[in-house]
């Protein structure tokens, strides 16, 4: 089943200069997704670039009178209406529950933000096919960019670390080069990676090029939920296509044959990788008493989120012995898994009668839990579905579902395979890590979306 998508995805005629400036300023958006880091304190709030950047993509289309009027459509596409209900339920779990509404108004806004980014890239077709090729172009660029902030790093002690954060936990450098930390590094690489390495018609040499850098960029991340949620993503894919294509075996598997060489790649390096780890389990002990690392999500700049790796309490020592490979390491007792178990705990102890159905409040949990270990540092939620339980309720969670069905129903049909990949490996992503917030997220949506072009309708013919 396939929804139209009239209401979306324009093809209006543009003058030449209104054309390239609307194709520039989608360009910023999507260079603005991968510089999660940089941000600047606006009215007490910590406001990033890529906060800001599609709110200049909007004010044009809905100045210039040909693009308002196809923004205005696509914001009657289905899955800007459920997000907007999913924004709209937020808003009102917050004026009934929430005990600070500013503190709720920095994730309000953002989500806001968010819904505005996504109904301006689906507004023009030619502009979310623009942002697909951009973003697939990024992908070895990104990966390999990352692997040498990790090597120079580590290599040089940290006296060299351009691009790179230090894993306390593990005694290793991670590259996060202009994101905000390594996980989102990750997460940006595999999500393109997974809209390039599964389109039609993809050359020999890009598949070289992608199935040796992603390993790369993955193994500089040192984020084993990318690798999973990478690898479920390409499993879905492959899945869901032979059993969805009528044509012959052969073709089946020539289809697929790029993900399946992506998948061999990762599976070496990962295995490499692991058995250079460390003999020894390394202490995955969080420390107690030690402040976290502030995560800015655009919170009041007073009273910053948090991640779980714990703040600096000695220099760096990459020589250390007990280091070990971070992404070769996977226990459930410690560490940051042991830290979300944790933290869900703690979520549960407010979900439940009304607060259950209808939420606490967005962005509320560190008003009323500390970070695990570290006693007056306020606490964050990481986990998508637990967060959205908490802030919304299962309504607020039946939306978030209801968009995730949404998008999949309103791919075009021969895209869906892709889609059912992708979407599999965000929810996992997301699930472990802060991802539903940022640009990417929407950028992506709207590039599953658009329509196909003449050039994928004539490969689905043959």
């Amino acid at each position: 089943m396939t929804i139209s998508t009239a209401s979306a995805f324009q093809r209006p005629s543009l003058t030449g200069r209104t054309r390239l400036l609307t194709l520039g300023l989608i360009a910023a958006v999507v260079v603005s997704s991968f510089l999660g880091r940089y941000d600047a304190e606006i009215l007490g709030f910590r406001v990033r670039v890529e906060q800001v950047v599609p709110l200049l993509l909007t004010g044009w289309m809905l100045t210039h009178p040909t693009l308002r009027s196809a923004f205005l459509r696509a914001l009657r596409h289905p899955v800007p209406l459920v997000f907007a209900a999913f924004v709209a339920w937020n808003i009102v779990a917050t004026l009934i529950f929430s005990p600070s509404l500013t503190w709720s108004a920095s994730i309000l806004v953002w989500l806001m933000i968010d819904l505005l980014l996504l109904v301006s890239m689906m507004a023009l077709a030619e502009g979310a096919e623009f942002a697909g090729r951009l973003g697939r172009l990024s992908v070895a660029p990104w990966a390999l960019v990352g692997f040498a902030a990790y090597a120079v790093a580590n290599l040089t002690r940290g006296q060299v670390a351009i691009g790179a954060d230090f894993d306390y936990l593990y005694e290793v450098y991670v590259a996060r080069v202009t994101a905000i930390e390594a996980n989102i590094y990750a997460s940006i690489l595999i999500f393109w990676t997974l809209l390039a390495i599964t389109r039609r018609g993809i050359g020999r040499w890009e598949i070289a090029a992608i199935a040796v850098s992603v390993p790369l960029g993955l193994v500089a991340s040192q984020t084993r939920t990318a690798v999973f949620s990478l690898v479920l993503g390409l499993a879905v894919f492959g899945l869901f296509t032979v059993f969805s294509l009528r044509s012959s075996w052969g073709e089946r598997v020539r289809r697929i044959a790029p993900a399946l060489v992506l998948i061999g790649t990762l599976v070496v390096t990962y295995g490499i990788v692991a058995a250079l780890g460390g003999t020894e389990p390394a202490d995955r002990t969080l420390p107690a008493a030690t402040a976290s690392a502030p995560i800015s999500t655009g919170a009041p700049a007073t009273t910053p989120t948090v991640s779980p790796s714990p703040a600096p309490t000695r220099e760096p020592d990459p020589t250390n012995p007990e280091q070990q490979n971070k992404i070769g390491d996977v226990d459930f007792q410690g560490g940051t898994i042991g830290f979300r178990l944790e933290v869900a705990g703690l979520a549960a102890q407010e979900m439940k009668g009304i607060n259950l159905w209808f939420g606490n409040g967005t962005n509320t949990f560190g008003l009323r839990h500390d970070q695990p270990g570290t006693p007056g540092v306020s606490g964050h939620i990481i986990m998508l579905p637990v967060q959205v339980l908490y802030d919304g309720g299962i309504v607020g969670l039946g939306l978030l579902v209801a968009l995730f069905i949404a998008v999949f129903v309103c791919v075009p049909r021969p895209r869906k395979p892709v889609a059912a990949g992708l979407l599999a490996s965000y929810l996992l992503s997301a699930t472990l890590t802060s991802m539903f917030w940022f640009a990417v997220t929407w950028i992506l949506i709207a590039v599953l979306l658009r329509p196909l072009t003449e050039d994928e309708r004539d490969l689905d013919r043959t």
